[in-house]
């Protein structure tokens, strides 16, 4: 006799992010020309930490200029897009070799808890994005643009 080993997910929104990361993935393998209108969109990697009072959330940026990172936090989410402009070398210059992605980017995340969008902070530093968000106990949806500062 065979047995089926389920597995279930204590906090929802774990579960929620596996599923959003499983079928973006799915869609970004079948490729981007078939659900994309316009120009492609690249998604930058990100780090998420969690400490009893906040949320850290760190995303490469490495070559985008401050003023092209834009954010928008909500409760539950965060969003981060913006532009990456090519750089442009000059003479007859040919590609080797092409993996760095230019154009635009766009991320959407699931927090794992409730955020205060009047405590957020955002930072741009060494190429890297950090987003501290206080974290506060469930209520009413809002959503805020929250500045990148230079340090």
């Amino acid at each position: 006799m065979s047995y089926i080993k389920i597995k279930f997910h204590k906090e929802r929104a774990a579960l929620e992010q596996e599923v959003f990361d499983a079928v973006d993935g799915m869609l970004s393998m079948a490729g981007s020309s078939l659900f994309a209108i316009g120009e492609n969109t690249w998604r930058p990697h990100a780090d998420m930490y969690e400490t009893p009072e906040e949320i850290l959330l760190i995303i490469d940026l490495a070559g985008v200029r401050r003023e092209d990172i834009h954010l928008e936090v909500s409760r539950r989410t965060i969003k981060i897009f913006g532009k990456r402009d090519q750089m442009m070398i000059p003479g007859t210059t040919r590609y080797r070799l092409a993996e760095i992605p230019y154009g635009y980017f766009e991320r959407h995340l699931s927090l794992p808890a409730a955020v205060d969008t009047d405590r957020v902070e955002a930072t741009h530093r060494n190429g890297l994005l950090e987003v501290r968000m206080t974290k506060l106990p469930p209520g009413g949806e809002v959503r805020k643009k929250i500045p990148v500062s230079r340090e």
